[in-house]
């Protein structure tokens, strides 16, 4: 079920994005994401489930998540009224001779290290594909930023999917097959 928060792509509307869910947005900064919480496994949505209730999200976002938490570096994350997976909240840690952006910034990709530090971030050109990453940096923490899907994917118009490449160890975002 697409949620019209990720369908948001003008400029504009980033507002929007940034506080994701409106109303019924949850943060949930103290509950690590990882794979003993992730309770279904069947069709293309994981449920991940929390003392907090039962929130859903893609298996390549959850596969995301659980290659950051085993590395102590996920926090939590944001969903909207349906309780889907909005935003994730992962603690950004440059490698040495990387310098991050403040406050916030568009990315079509940020590479890591195997510890999970960055060691680079390919900033989101104005003539992007149709699926990019808003980075939000936590005010209450400025280590922790919250990554968001922008955009829709133009063949099926589905809201975009945080994934991660374990090969080249990218983050982004981009259509599910």
């Amino acid at each position: 079920m697409p949620h019209t928060e990720a369908k948001v792509i003008g400029r504009g509307r980033r507002k929007a994005l940034r506080w994701a869910g409106g109303l019924a947005a949850i943060v949930l900064g103290a509950v690590a994401v990882a794979a003993p919480f992730v309770r279904g496994g069947g069709g293309d949505r994981a449920v991940i489930g929390t003392q907090f209730g039962e929130f859903t999200a893609s298996h390549e976002t959850m596969a995301a998540l659980k290659w950051f938490s085993d590395r102590g570096r996920s926090n939590g994350f944001r969903s909207n009224a349906d309780g889907e997976l909005t935003h994730a909240r992962l603690w950004l840690e440059p490698a040495a001779g990387i310098e991050l952006p403040s406050g916030e910034f568009e990315a079509e990709f940020i590479r890591f290290n195997d510890d999970g530090e960055v060691v680079h971030i390919e900033h989101a050109a104005a003539d992007a594909p149709s699926c990019t990453m808003l980075w939000v940096q936590d005010t209450s923490n400025p280590r922790y930023w919250y990554a968001s899907c922008m955009g829709t994917c133009p063949a099926s118009d589905e809201c975009c999917n945080l994934f991660i490449d374990l090969g080249t160890l990218e983050l982004a975002c981009g259509c599910l097959p």
